[in-house]
């Protein structure tokens, strides 16, 4: 799964990604205001990551990706990625 940061955006097909995890505050002043984890993709861009089927605010699992390289793949919604797979690199 080397390669491009981005191999597909094609309706339901799931997304492969290079990135580095981060954490990051996001929204802003907003009462949704928070510290998230992000990738932060090769090519400069950055995602909100959730695990599918874990918790959208606090999933330990993917806290602990914090500091690391890795190539995810899932679904894009918005600026969030829906991780159901990844590697560390």
């Amino acid at each position: 799964m080397c390669g491009s940061s981005v191999t597909s955006k094609v309706g339901d097909v799931p997304t492969r990604y290079v990135g580095t995890v981060v954490k990051h505050g996001v929204a802003g002043r907003s009462k949704s205001a928070r510290q998230a984890v992000l990738l932060r993709t090769e090519t400069g861009e950055e995602f909100i990551l959730r695990r599918l089927g874990g918790h959208p605010f606090h999933d330990e699992l993917i806290e602990k990706l914090v500091g690391k390289r890795i190539e995810g793949s899932g679904r894009t919604t918005g600026t969030t990625l829906l991780l159901s797979k990844w590697k560390e690199l």
